[in-house]
């Protein structure tokens, strides 16, 4: 199973700063544009690369968790196909111990698999959870950005074909982020159950 991957600046991540408060100008305030750069905010910010490696930590942690079981299905798959060599399909289903090994291995690697989906789903809720987090920690300094610069709307540098390097004010977040924000708490949580259709929407955390 590969869920687990480096963690960067997702477009899940790039999408909550894009929507943040930050990004809507008031018509009494400033047209001026600044731009940031979500994937560099995070890999060069000290609470950027700590989310990252929490989040990478505790992915290696689900995936430990399932190896036991995988490799034990893994080792009984090859006993199996040892004990079914050279027999037929009658052979082996009037072999009732081997029949009642098949069936339990198929059960067995079937919970398996929804024990994969279920972690799966929980790696991303997690992450979706820890994204929200990080843009509320930043998003006092990304103002304080914009009133810096006199700007009113931030736009992130993945949504737009060119921009001109005074508009870029990465660097500027980057360095007051070092200053202020070294660490987050990133806690692994659970998904909420899949919603049934025609379900009403479960509150927000």
């Amino acid at each position: 199973m590969r869920f687990l991957k480096p963690v960067v600046a997702s477009a899940a991540l790039a999408a909550a700063l894009a929507a943040a408060p930050v990004a809507l100008a008031q018509p009494s305030q400033s047209t001026s544009v600044i731009v940031l750069n979500v994937g560099q905010l995070v890999a060069n910010s000290e609470i950027g690369r700590d989310m990252n490696t929490k989040l990478q930590q505790i992915g290696q942690q689900m995936q430990g968790e399932l190896q036991p079981e995988q490799t034990a299905i893994q080792t009984e798959e090859q006993s199996i196909q040892t004990a079914a060599h050279g027999k037929t399909p009658e052979q082996i289903r009037a072999d009732t111990a081997l029949s009642n090994r098949i069936n339990a291995l198929n059960q067995r690697a079937q919970t398996f698999r929804e024990r994969q989906v279920n972690m799966a789903r929980d790696f991303e809720y997690t992450q979706q959870m820890t994204y929200q987090d990080f843009n509320q920690q930043i998003t006092p300094v990304v103002r304080e950005v914009m009133q810096a610069r006199g700007a009113g709307v931030v736009l992130d540098a993945s949504s737009i074909q060119l921009v001109e390097p005074q508009f870029d004010a990465t660097n500027d977040v980057v360095q007051r982020l070092n200053q202020r924000l070294h660490t987050i708490n990133v806690t692994r949580r659970s998904a909420p159950p899949p919603q049934q259709p025609g379900a009403p929407n479960p509150p927000r955390p």
